[in-house]
This record gives structure tokens, sequence and C-alpha cells, in this order.
């Protein structure tokens, strides 16, 4: 059974550092799911865990060497054994979930050779809000109350 321990952005700032340094040439991926509202919290200072953990970070490259070290950290893997969660490469066409013209609003973020695209938390609730799965309500609530989220005109 997989492990659910992801529940801080230190987590997902600290494997992305580690992921970093073991590129040995530029590779690039696309960060969403939970694990890109952990990274957003972190980037701005904010470490208030997730209301409920996750289990994974959800990835989508089409680099090489990131999608071995992504098969490397799958569900019953010794990267699972040691931070408590895994990671899902996903295929493309995931991205097609994503609001149009999402790119323009996401953020880049180099770890050494490794360039990150994150989209911006109103992109990656989207597709949650549109599930509408307990899970991910409760994590848009938290995605507002951490400020993630431009506050709504009263």
């Amino acid at each position: 059974m997989p492990l659910r321990e992801l529940r801080y952005p230190w987590q997902v700032q600290d494997w992305l550092e580690e992921w970093g340094r073991r590129m040995e040439a530029p590779a690039e991926m696309v960060l969403i799911g939970s694990g890109a509202l952990l990274w957003h919290a972190g980037e701005l200072g904010i470490n208030e865990p997730l209301p409920e953990n996750s289990m994974d970070v959800d990835t989508v490259t089409d680099d090489e060497a990131v999608a071995l070290l992504a098969y490397d950290a799958t569900i019953g893997s010794e990267f699972e054994r040691h931070h408590g969660w895994h990671v899902n490469l996903m295929p493309e066409a995931v991205l097609g979930e994503l609001p149009a013209g999402w790119e323009s609003r996401a953020s880049r973020k180099a770890y050494g050779p490794l360039a990150v695209l994150v989209p911006s938390p109103p992109d990656l609730l989207a597709p949650k809000v549109r599930r509408g799965e307990p899970r991910d309500i409760q994590h848009a609530e938290w995605a507002r109350r951490v400020g993630l989220l431009p506050r709504e005109k009263s």
C-alpha cells in the first residue's frame, strides 16, 4: 500500500534540490497536483501542512533522465520508503486538463540543470475542483487559506 506522508512544502523543495544535484545535463519537467501546490507554498515561505496528506507528486516530462529518476521513485521503491511518498510520472495529455494559457501563468525555477515549470495555483486547482473529490476540495480550501489564491472580492 502506498505511503501517504507528503504534507509539507519543504518536502517538495528538498526533493527538487536532490534531483537537481543528480542531473548531469539540462532537463525539464512540469510539476502538477498537490505537490505543485506545496511548491508554491514553499516559494512563499509558507510551511502550513496540507489538510490531508498526499501519497505522491505528479510530474510530466519528455526528458529521459528525469523519467528514469521517476521510474526509480514509484510506489514501493526505495525512494518511497525513504521519503514516505512517491513520484507519479504522468502522460503529457493530463496538461490538457489545465485551463488554456496555463504556460504563460506558470512559474519557472531551476534546480541546477533541472528546469521545473509549475502551473499557477488557480490553474492547478481547476481540474481538482472539477473532480470535486473531498480531498481535492480540502486542498483548494487550504490553498485559499494559506494565500495561494487571490482574495475574493466582497
